[in-house]
């Protein structure tokens, strides 16, 4: 569990109790929460009795803390704010198991892709609900890949750091190998595969906190990845990845779905592309349109 760094620091400590709760699902002692938040025990003890107050969190017969019922009013704004939770998850559960593969739905939003479901992930943190990824190529490419030029000519330009010319026309043509498609995939570059995988031996060996571990694979992961959208055809049995857009009444993606094969033996996703189609294709009638 890493640290907030909240400019107000009693807003923080809250913050990072409640986010071990939600990741601990067989509870906590409010001495582990204190060690986990890397906060005083006298501190944790006087956030855990305010949120207790407040229904936030429950103490059971076993002394260890869990979420509480109290946090039922934001559950139900959430799924009034974010409709596709429910349905999404029904969607997530079928792609997961029809294609062998993990999967996770990320909300689009101005600047970042926010994950707010997954399903097939583990627990290892890298793909955890309320990530937050930068909306940069190749991230938000199949969110970008239905706006008009001038729109998308904009966002590639402010992209940091600056993208040269030839980078901007080949975003370029793999937006249009998006809208062509449908969605987009993509594989890791062989030249760069071996170096991935050597990052997360070091990963391992160093034990650093999730939030850097969620940082640096997400940085190896945007400069070793090579969209194979165009000739998925040839390439569906060395693709890593699937982005599935989910459009908006304004006929934008509003959410996507991720789809990780992880590099699974005897293709992707183990279906022919004709299937992977259908199986798609399926899961976009089940999420139907946005309001």
């Amino acid at each position: 569990m890493a640290t907030s760094t909240a400019k107000s620091p009693p807003t923080g400590r809250v913050m990072d109790v409640l986010a071990t709760l939600a990741d601990s699902p067989h509870g906590r002692t409010s001495a582990e929460l204190a060690k986990a938040c890397r906060i005083s025990t006298s501190t944790c003890a006087l956030v855990l009795a305010e949120l207790e107050r407040g229904g936030w969190v429950a103490r059971r017969e076993d002394r260890r803390f869990c979420l509480g019922s109290g946090l039922f009013g934001l559950v139900h704004g959430l799924r009034t704010q974010f409709p596709l939770l429910d349905r999404g998850r029904d969607a997530l559960g079928y792609l997961h198991e029809t294609l062998g593969a993990g999967c996770s739905m990320s909300k689009i939003g101005d600047r970042h892709l926010t994950t707010v479901d997954t399903v097939g992930h583990g627990t290892d943190g890298e793909h955890a609900v309320g990530q937050r990824f930068p909306i940069d190529p190749p991230f938000g490419l199949v969110a970008m890949a239905w706006r008009d030029d001038d729109f998308v000519e904009a966002w590639l330009r402010r992209v940091m750091p600056r993208l040269g010319r030839a980078e901007i026309a080949q975003h370029q043509r793999v937006l249009a190998d998006i809208r062509a498609r449908g969605y987009g995939a993509w594989r890791f570059d062989d030249t760069h595969q071996s170096l991935h995988h050597r990052l997360a031996d070091v990963l391992a060996s160093l034990e650093p906190t999730a939030r850097v571990t969620r940082q640096l694979t997400t940085l190896m992961t945007m400069v070793t990845l090579q969209s194979v959208t165009d000739v998925l055809e040839t390439e569906l049995a060395v693709t890593e990845f699937v982005v599935l857009p989910i459009f908006g009444s304004d006929g934008q993606p509003e959410y996507q779905i991720e789809i990780h094969s992880g590099g699974s033996e005897g293709g992707s996703v183990g279906l022919p592309l004709a299937e992977l189609d259908a199986a798609l294709r399926h899961a976009q009638a089940m999420l139907g349109a946005l309001p």
